[in-house]
Order: structure tokens, then sequence, then C-alpha cells
């Protein structure tokens, strides 16, 4: 619109309906419909669910055409709004600009410009929306418009009450409430726009309105003033006059309300909710926010702090919200958003057990200052930043899905009213200074949409549908993207079939869009997403028919990129079945490229979806012999050919021949098992049918070749005879799998494994196979036998036995010497071998096969434990079996353990030596002694017996003194000095004496020696010894070294050394280091160190002495001045030191002082044994106090009663008489502690002279510590 038609203020003010040729463009639907219980699937709510499930929740929205786009508005005037509907989002999915949809709303935005310039109606300052939109503006007009942007009717505002400042439409929006800055509230019809109610006390005095609000209640409205008040307005209606009752429901004397919000239920639809008995309003304050209940009466349910910057208001929106519980349970529940700066918190309000409660669910954090919150839906949160950028947050995932500028908008603000200019600028400088951003009135949201109102404008941020968004990221040639959210919108609607349905539908348009283009050719770059969505979906017809069609006559390099994501699908097997024509297509393609690569799509692709003939073909010209197999298999169901044709290939020259070989074991095994090749199962018909076919191909006597063509004569049996000579273990190996089939199990199988057992036999001979090929054979035969899989044939079981009995074996590896003991082992374990020898037999061949295994089993068996160790110590693999065993018989005498263990010490030391000591130390500590003669009784035992004894020591075993020491001269033949030193300094319980004894015969061991004469405190020897090391020094670094440790040693011995000979030690050492010019740098160092131990007059006559004969008092004056430094510095702390603790003494005196002046309380004028008053009696009569009790008596009295009772020491007569009082803290409390010493016993009493009337002076009366009584005491409370 570009004027108004009106042409003055009257025109305006009188006109019904407003101009009525504004441009009109789609329908303005801004009525939200409800929520259907059905289609939501809205549960009781009675479970108490959180807000992670809901998130992830499809919110449908009705598919609607795209009125503009980001930043660009359509060229018709008004947009195409969307209500609060069905919406299908993948929340934060889509590329940037695709989630928020912006628009100006120009015929309103020409209707505020065209006032503000004709009537003087002043910019714009707050708006409403509802099913009309109301805009006020500053100089009191208020302007209505319908859906359609026409301009229903005007009010201006004849009372002066400045600008307006709030407005507000009731639940129906057939009223109008507007709030003006000074304080006037009034109710219009927003039919007519009559004023139906002018009020104009309803607030505090001199205050202009912040916030009008409606509540759930139809005749229940809010109102917020400038000064932090909050009132209720109560509209009345009786006898047809109109009447609005107000009451303070929050004053602003008790801080000031800066937002209210209160919660509406009116999208719940038809169903009831537990909330709608109550009336429920949110409030906040610049330190906190209230939940608080108005009807049916006014009560707090949760209030909490609410911190941030000082010039950001705290911002309150409410929305529902449908969450899922963690128990799959769903209910709709109102959700608070709480924020304020860069902070927003989530707060779920339900009702439990009768009681309305609110639950934190979540807290956001965002990167700038907010002015703004609003609910865009349960999944969204729109917000408006300090630089006037918009942001949507998903709830869920708390992250930004997109922002928008809108510091081109004009944001209208409404600081004026928080900083009260209309009415004088009467608030609090925390509320002007909060409200210098404040945008309540002018962003207002109503379901998916941002209203933002600018000066002379209005504008519009809505949120896209899914649909929406898909059409969006399409016209902007963004496929990928849009391909990604159409597939999104698929998958999560997998519990809900009509909206998947439709999902479905509009892939199938986003496909039908990208191959409808004619006048280009689809883009390449989003041909896999095309792809990927239409495999998802299972619509394969359209990829074959259309999709291939079309791109064959674009381009070759499209089909063969199309070709390319089709078998990517293949590889992960979401294809298994192909259009023929695609699939010859597909096999040209990787015939030309990579043939390894068409065998792998071949074998996971239904072979009824090939052309068998190309293919076949295909695979025996390149050799794809997987893929041949699984053709003859799958479509010629043929299991022996691959056998006939391709086990004469195999051999073991090439890799490619080995890698045939490998797989045809593969695929024997599978069809002897019952599988199909590569993957699968044969079909149980035909199962007994393949396992027979293929046995009896390998068991045949002769090759097809000649059965076909008479050729040169061949080995029997060749086909069995090429899989063994290709890889023995392996064919023996499946050979054993298919004996456990059930085929195998009766009395035919029986005959049937005798059978190949007598064809293995044949086949390998010594002519024909090596001995390890045999033994393998051999082995396997042995394994048969003992698992009662074969008949005990004593011919058979001789042939084995003269394999397993054998001396030696050429070439025979470790692993083929433990299978041929276990096959041994398990016939003996089976009694198998009982037919052909006796048990001392076996022995025998054991031994001389040295198969130990079997030889310690045989020894086990007879009961022969003598020589059981032996077998375990000559069998490397059993070694660490060998000290369990002796673990576990350690405790049977007739296995002599321990005498075996000593005749194989040493071996056993040699194989394990800490488990070895470990047995000795834990079972025979007594037998130490005994084992360590053993070893030392010969010279070439040293090493066993060092091993021993180390052990011992590490373990902490006791050990005497002997036993180190020998320890000791064994560390001295064997180790280097360095780990003796280490020996001596880490161990003890060896004699001093006895290991210098030791360590002196070695003359590379001085720095031992020297430790052990320190260690025996003779630090002069230690000196001296150090002296020699220090002369004898090859290099300065070296006799830098020594002097430092002789240095180190002297200041260990300073309380050992007489002063004197410490003194000579340090003028020996400094006699030395001071004529060597080369020691220089350690010379101040050691003066330092001496100077603490040397009169320093002689110290500095022995520089001078000693030093060089060009010397001068220059050369020495920096290590006197540093002498003389540290000296003053010792000096210094000497006396800092003493006057800390003269200044703590007198402290402890004063303390000390004052509590012996003070006196003692007296409970009882009485004394406790006479009971006479303690004034009467003799003048020389003492009364005793007797300490914390306060109780006191005549010392006579006392010293009676002692005598009687002949106790010297007794407490206090009168506690000693009372029962013992349970132990309290208030009575340990109670009394008073006088000091340590009556605090600790009643045993100390106080002697005080007999009172008189005259008062002791105090020097007596402290000398005495005593309280002369005039009058009774009294105590002060």
């Amino acid at each position: 619109m570009a004027e108004l038609k009106a042409p003055s203020l009257q025109s305006l003010l009188d006109s019904d309906r407003g101009s009525t040729d504004s441009l009109l463009a789609e329908s303005l639907q801004l009525d939200f419909d409800d929520l259907d219980d059905k289609e939501y699937a809205i549960p009781p709510t009675d479970v108490l669910p959180s807000l992670e499930a809901v998130m992830s929740e499809f919110d449908t929205e009705l598919d609607s055409d795209v009125a503009s786009e980001l930043g660009m508005p359509m060229p018709t005037p008004s947009p195409s709004l969307v209500g609060d509907g069905d919406s299908m989002r993948a929340g934060g999915v889509g590329g940037g600009g695709s989630i928020m949809r912006y628009t100006l709303l120009h015929g309103i935005s020409s209707q505020l410009s065209s006032a503000a310039e004709r009537v003087n109606a002043g910019a714009a300052s707050c708006c409403a929306v509802a099913a009309y939109i109301a805009v006020g503006t500053s100089h009191g007009h208020i302007l209505n418009f319908d859906v359609t942007q026409t301009l229903r009717w005007a009010h201006q505002d004849k009372h002066s009450q400045g600008s307006v400042s709030s407005l507000a439409f009731n639940g129906d929006s057939s009223r109008l409430m507007a709030g003006y800055a000074r304080g006037l509230v009034i109710v219009m019809d927003t039919q007519t726009g009559d004023a139906l109610r002018e009020l104009f006390e309803v607030i505090t005095p001199n205050t202009g309105v912040l916030h009008v609000k409606w509540t759930s209640r139809s005749s229940l409205a809010l109102c917020a003033d400038a000064g932090g008040s909050v009132w209720s307005l109560s509209f009345t209606r009786k006898l047809g006059i109109r009447g609005c009752q107000s009451r303070c429901l929050f004053s602003g004397a008790r801080g000031e309300v800066c937002a209210i919000e209160p919660l509406l239920m009116e999208g719940f639809g038809s169903r009831r909710h537990d909330l709608d008995q109550y009336c429920i309003v949110a409030l906040a304050t610049l330190s906190k926010y209230f939940i608080v209940t108005v009807r049916p009466r006014l009560r707090v349910i949760k209030y909490h702090s609410l911190q941030g910057p000082a010039d950001c208001l705290p911002l309150l929106a409410w929305h529902l919200v449908l969450i899922q519980a963690a128990d799959a349970t769903r209910s709709v529940d109102p959700v608070l958003v709480v924020g304020r700066g860069n902070q927003l918190f989530f707060h779920q309000l339900f009702v439990a057990n009768g009681r309305i409660t609110l639950l934190y669910l979540r807290h956001v954090q965002l990167h700038s200052n907010l002015l703004s919150a609003h609910w865009l839906g349960p999944k969204c949160v729109a917000s408006l930043d300090t630089s006037e950028v918009g942001h949507l947050i998903d709830v869920r995932s708390s992250k930004e899905m997109e922002c928008m500028d809108m510091a081109n908008a004009g944001l209208v603000y409404n600081s004026a009213q928080f900083k009260g200019l209309a009415t004088g600028g009467n608030v609090s400088p925390a509320f002007a200074l909060a409200g210098t951003n404040a945008c309540y009135n002018s962003i207002v949201s109503r379901g998916t949409q941002l209203y933002i109102l600018g000066n002379h404008s209005l504008h519009i941020i809505g949120v896209r549908s899914w649909s929406e968004r898909i059409s969006f990221l399409v016209k902007n040639h963004r496929w990928q993207e849009a391909c990604q959210l159409a597939l999104d919108g698929y998958l999560n609607s997998t519990e809900r079939p009509r909206k998947r349905l439709q999902a479905k539908e509009r892939i199938i348009q986003l496909f039908k869009e990208y191959i409808s283009n004619a006048s280009r050719p689809p883009p390449d770059y989003c041909l896999g997403s095309i792809i990927n969505c239409m495999i998802v979906i299972g619509e394969l017809d359209l990829l074959w028919s259309q999709l291939w069609e079309r791109l064959q006559n674009t381009s070759k390099t499209s089909s063969e990129l199309f070709l390319q994501h089709i078998s990517e699908h293949i590889e992960q097997e979401s294809i298994h079945s192909l259009n023929p024509i695609i699939s010859q297509a597909l096999v040209e393609f990787w015939l030309n490229r990579n043939p390894k690569k068409l065998e792998q799509l071949i074998l996971k692709l239904d072979w009824l979806s090939l052309d068998l003939n190309q293919v076949l073909k295909a695979v025996k010209r390149h050799k794809l012999y997987k893929a041949q197999i699984y053709l003859n298999t799958q479509a010629l169901n043929d299991y022996t050919s691959p056998l006939t044709e391709l086990l004469p290939l195999v051999t073991t020259t090439g890799q490619e021949e080995r890698d045939l070989g490998n797989c045809l074991l593969v695929y024997i095994s599978s069809c002897l098992a019952g599988r199909g090749f590569p993957s699968g199962d044969i079909p149980l018909e035909h199962r007994h049918q393949v396992k027979h076919d293929v046995l009896r191909c390998l068991t045949s006597q002769h090759s097809r070749d000649k059965e076909i063509a008479n050729v040169e004569e061949e080995l029997p049996y060749p086909y069995l005879r090429t899989l063994l000579k290709f890889d023995t273990r392996e064919t023996l190996n499946v050979i054993n799998l298919a004996f456990q089939e059930r085929e195998f199990s009766n009395d035919l199988g029986y005959s049937y494994r005798k059978r190949i057992i007598n064809l293995l036999l044949e086949i390998m001979t010594p002519e024909n196979a090596t001995w390890a090929e045999i033994g393998c054979l051999l082995n396997f035969i042995a394994q048969q036998i003992s698992q009662q899989c074969l008949p005990c044939d004593k011919h058979l079981l001789e042939r084995v036995l003269s394999y397993l009995a054998q001396e030696h074996i050429a070439n025979e590896s470790s692993r083929q010497h433990s299978e041929r003991e276990s096959a041994w082992h398990e016939l003996l374990s089976q009694n198998c071998l009982n037919l052909i020898s006796s048990d001392e037999e076996q022995l025998q061949l054991a031994k001389k096969a040295k198969c130990y295994y079997v030889e310690e089993y045989l020894l086990e068996k007879m009961k022969s434990y003598d020589h059981i160790l032996d077998c375990y110590i000559k069998n490397p693999s059993r070694h660490d079996m060998m000290f369990a065993y002796m673990e576990r018989h350690i405790q049977e005498p007739e296995r002599r353990i321990y005498d075996q263990l000593k005749d194989n010490l040493r071996q056993m030391l040699d194989i394990n030596s800490q488990q070895t000591t470990r047995l000795v130390a834990l079972h025979y500590p007594e037998r130490i002694n005994e084992l360590i003669d053993l070893l030392s009784s010969q010279k070439d035992d040293a090493k066993y017996l060092f091993v021993l004894l180390q052990n011992l020591i590490e373990r902490q075993t006791q050990m005497d003194a002997m036993q180190i020491e020998l320890l000791l001269r064994l560390y001295c033949q064997l180790q280097t000095p360095q780990q003796i030193e280490e020996f001596l300094r880490s161990h003890e319980g060896y004699r001093l004496d006895k290991a210098i004894e030791i360590v002196e015969n070695c003359a590379q061991l001085k720095r031992s020696v020297i430790y052990l004469y320190e260690k025996q405190e003779s630090y002069a020897k230690a000196f001296d010894l150090s002296m020699d090391m220090l002369r004898e020094a090859d290099s300065t670094n070296q006799a830098s070294k020594e002097a430092q440790e002789i240095s180190a040693l002297l200041g260990r011995s300073v309380k050992t050394l007489p002063t004197a000979q410490l003194e000579r030690c340090w003028f020996s050492l400094l006699q030395y280091i001071l004529p060597h010019q080369e020691l220089q740098s350690l010379t101040k160092s050691l003066l330092h160190e001496a100077s603490q131990h040397i009169d320093l007059h002689n110290l500095v006559q022995l520089i001078m002495q000693t030093h060089n004969v060009s010397s001068s008092f220059g050369d020495i004056k920096d290590l006197l001045m540093g002498m003389l430094v540290s000296s003053r510095q010792q000096t210094e702390a000497l006396r800092t030191a003493s006057e800390i603790l003269c200044q703590d003494l007198h402290k402890d005196f004063v303390e000390q002082q004052k509590l012996s002046r003070r006196g003692l309380w007296i409970t009882s004028l009485r004394c406790s044994i006479c009971r006479q008053r303690l004034g009467v009696g003799a003048a020389d009569t003492t009364v005793l106090i007797m300490g914390k009790c306060g109780h006191s008596v005549h010392e006579k009295c006392l010293i009676e009663r002692q005598e009687e009772l002949k106790e010297d020491d007794e407490p206090c007569p009168r506690c000693a008489a009372m029962p013992a009082p349970l132990p309290s803290s208030s009575s340990s409390g109670s009394h008073l502690r006088l000091n340590d010493h009556h605090a600790e016993s009643r045993m100390s009493p106080m002697r005080l002279p007999c009172p008189s009337q005259h008062l002791l002076s105090q020097s007596s009366a402290l000398e005495l510590g005593a309280l002369q009584l005039k009058a009774p005491p009294r105590r002060f409370y």
C-alpha cells in the first residue's frame, strides 16, 4: 500500500474498515489448528518425561509456497504465512539460509509510513499479533490490520497519555488491551475499534505501563508498571456496566519486575491438561525469576536467582512441548525458557502427586548477549542479540542452526518506558540501565514466525517447513543438501507411517524435479545423493527406467558415474538385484577397468539379475575364480564343476594359484558343512546331495580329463592329492570339520571315515610326501582315534606309533614336535595303544624320541615320581608349568619334590631364578643354608649361588649376616663397583668390619670402602682414603667431583669428629686445593664451607701462605668479602631469631600473668566437709578451693579426712559423694576454665588464707595466688 486512503486523522478514526483497496496477496491464515490427539499420539501426562526424546520427533507442518527468499521479499504485498501446524524438519540439518525465511509486510509498512506523514501518528512503538495485527505509535495512535494487511480501524488517544507502550490480544482476539506511557490502560473491541474500558488509576500513580498481558482466564489480565509492580486487572460486568478491580500482586519495593509472561494453554486442543485449573504467570526481576499461580489463589511455585550483565533484561517465553520419557511414554507439558545475557535455561512445568513442579531440563550458552528469546515451534528458539542478529537455536542439540542479520530492519526499542521519560524519570538507576536495549513489545512471536517492528515497518522471520526447505534448496541448485534433508525426514519418520508416506512422495517429487530439467542435463555432482535417496525408499525401478535412460541420452560420463555409484551401493549390500540392462552395462564397465572389482560385485548380486552367458565368459576369461564358483553353484546348481575345473590349476608357485587353493579349501569346507559360497546356506533339500557329490568328487580315483580322454597315466585320487600337496594341514582341518557333521556319525559315516583315512594313507607315502606332511596326517589320525571317531585298528595304530616314536625327523619344527607329542598323549590317555605295547615300552620309546610330555604322562601313570621334574626341565614348552606342578604336589612326600629340586637346582635357576627362589623361600626356608652350602662346594657354581642369594634378599627374606657377607663377596667378584656401592647402601644386616675386610681386597672399590668407613663413623680413615682418591684423580672434572665429595663428607662428620681433628682435615684439603689453579672454581665454595669449622684468622693465614707467589690481597678480596657478608647475614639472622624468641616468651609470660590474676568462683560459702561457714573458725584456718567445681573446704577438715581414709590425695569430697553425671556437652561447657592446671584435675586445690576484715595487698595476693573473702561472692550473669 502506498498511502492511506483516509486523508485526515478524523477519517482514520471514523472509518469502520479502513482502506479497502490495499494490495491483496495470499490469504493470511493466522488461526492455529488445535493439536489432534490421534495425529500427535499424545499420551496421558502422569509420567514425568525429559526433553531429550521430543527434540528428535517430527514437528510436521502443512506445506505452503515460499513467500520470499532470504532477505529478498516477494513482489506480492503480503506473504503466505504458515500456521503452527504439522512440520517435518530435520533439526539442524540443511544448508545455511534454508531454514529461516525473511518477509517484509509491505502493506502494513506503507500504512505506518503514511500515518506518520499525514496524521502525525509518530513512529511505531509496539505491536501485537493474533488474528489481527495491531501497531501502536509514539503519539498514542493504534492501527489495527486484518490478515490481508488492510487497515480495519485506527484509534487516537484523547487524554494525552503519551506513546502506546504495550499491546495484547485476548485468547479469541475479540479484545485488544493497550497500555500507555503515562499509566492509561484501555480495552477495545477488535471488530469496531471502540474503547470499552478506559482505566486511569489501576497501577502505581505517576508511572507508565510496561506490559499488558491477558491470562488464561478471559476476565483476568496483568499489567506491569515502570515502578516494578505487577497488577492484576479483573474485568467485571454487572447490570451492563463494565468495571475493573485492580490488585497489586507484586510490589516494586521488594524488587522491580521487568518481564511477565502468563501461561496460555489455548494450543492444547479439546483435551484438558492438569494445569488448566490454574492461572500461572512467570515473573522476572533483575536478580531472580518466579513462577506463581494467580488463581485459584496467589502462591509462589518456584523462584531462582538469575545473574547477568547489568544492561541486559531478563527474557521469558512459554511453549507447549511434546516430551517423551525414558519409558517411551509421552506427554505435552509447558516448557519455560528463561534468559539473560548469553544464557538460556529451560524448565518443564507439570503436575506430580497433586503438586505443581518445575523441573530443570537444560542450559544453553550463546556467544553474545540477547535482546529477545521466543519459541518458534516446540523445537526451536529464535533470539536476537545486541548486534541485531537473529539466531535460530535447536533446543535438542543446543546448537545454532542458522542466523540472519536484522540490522537494517530499524528495530524499535522501548528504552523510553524503562527510563520513565514520560513521567519525569522516576525509576531506579538499575532499572533505567537494564532497559537501555529493551524491546519486549517490539518483537513478538506467533507460531513459527517472529514479528520484528521497525520504526515504519513490520518484518517477519519464519521457519520454513521441511518441504519448503527442500524446494528452497532445489531452487538454489543445492541438490546434495536437498537430498540429505529429504532423506533425513524419511528416516526419522519410521514410527509414523502417514508421515513416512508423505516423505517418500516428496523424495519422488524431488527425483522428478532432478530429471525433468529439459533445458540442461542433470548435474553430476549430486547424482550420488539422488541415487541414495531412491535406494533408501526402495524405488529402484525409477532409477533403472527414467534416470538411466536420461543419463544415457545425456553423456557417457554421467552414465559411467551412475554405474560407479551403483557399484558402491552393491558393495554396501544396499542393492542385491539390478535391471538386466544395467547389469550388462555394469559388467562391461568394470571389465575394462578393474575385473577384480567386478568379481566382488558379482558375489554380492543376485544371479537372476545377471546375463549368465556374458558373465560366465567374462569370469573364465579373466580368471575370476570366486565368481565362477558362485555362478556355478547358485545359477547352475553344479557344485562339482568348480572342483574338477579349478583343482588342476592349484599349485604353490604363484600368488594367484595360492589364492585359488585357499579359495577352494574354503569352498569345500562350506559345502561339507552345508553352507553356501561365499555366504548363506545351501537349501535344505539339496544339502545332503551336495555333501555327497563334493565328497565323491574329492575321493574319485581319476580326474574328469582321464575319463573324457585317454591321456597319460596319472596318480590315483588326483583331486585329494592336489589339495594335500597344496596345504596338508589345512586340508586335514577341512576333513576334520566335515567329520563333525551328522552324516559321519552313523555306521555308514564310520565306514566313510575309515575309507578316507585309508585313502590319505595311500596318498601320503614317503615317496610322494615329506615327513612333515606325513606327520600332520598321522597326528590327524591319532586325534581321530583318540576321539573315538575311528575304530582301533592294530595295523593302523602300529603305523601311527612308528611315526610318533621316531628318534629323529629331519627339519622338524617345535610346533610339529609339539603336535606329535599331543597326538601320542591323546592316544595314551584314551588307552588306544594298549593293544600294541605296554606302558614300559611306551616309556622307552618316548625317551628315545625325546617326547618329554609323553614321558611325563607315563611316569605319572606308573607313579614313578623321581624323574618327572627332569621331563619338565628338558621340555622348554612346559617350563612355566613346572613350578605349578611343584606347588601342587609339594606336600606329598612320595613325590620327593625337595630332593628333585636339590638335584636340579642349577637348571631351575637357569630356567627361572625368581620362581625357584620363591619356591625355596616359601616352602623350605629352613633349608636355605643347605642349598647355599651345596652351591658353595664348587667354584663353578658361584653365579648360581649369587643368583639365589640375590633373589632371596630382593624378596626380603630373613638372612643372617654371614649370608649377606657371602653375597657381598660374590658381588665383588661378579658385579661392577657402582652396583656394589648401591648394594651396600640399599641393604643392611652385614657386619661393618667384615664388609670392610671384604671390600678392601678389591682395589677398585675405594668408594665403597669410604662409605663403609663413614657408616662405621671412622671419618678420619674415610678422609684419608678420599684424599688418596683426590690425589690420584686423572682429570680436572674428576678432581672437582672428589673434592666436593670430601667437602660433603666433612660436613656430615661435624657431630662425630673432634673440633681439632676436623680443623686439621679442612686444612689438609685446602692445602691441596689452593695451590692448584685448575681447581680455582671450587675454592670459594670450599672456603665458605671451611669458614664454618675453622677459625677465620687461621683460614686467612692459610690462604696467604698457600696461595700463588704473585698473589696479593686483591686476589683473595672476593673470598674474604664473601665470608664477611656471610658472617653478617648469619649474625643478623641470629639477632632476628633472638628477638622473635624474646617476643614469644614475653607474650607467654603476659598470658600466664593474666591467668594467674583471675579470680576463682566459689559456688558454696560452707565447707563441704564440716558444713560450717568459711569465715567461722580459728584465725589461721585456711580455705581451700578444690578446682573448677567451685567447692571449698577448710584445710584442717581436709587433713583430718585424709588421715581418716589414709589417703594422701583425694578428689573434692563433695564431688566424690555425688553420683557421676552423664557426659554432656552443655554441662562441660558451663564450667569456667580458670587455667590449664584447674581444667585438668580437681586434685590440685588452691589454698586461701583465712578471711579477715582486711583485704590483702595486691602484691601479697599475687604472691600467694589467693582470694581473701570479705563478703559472700556473687555470680554475675
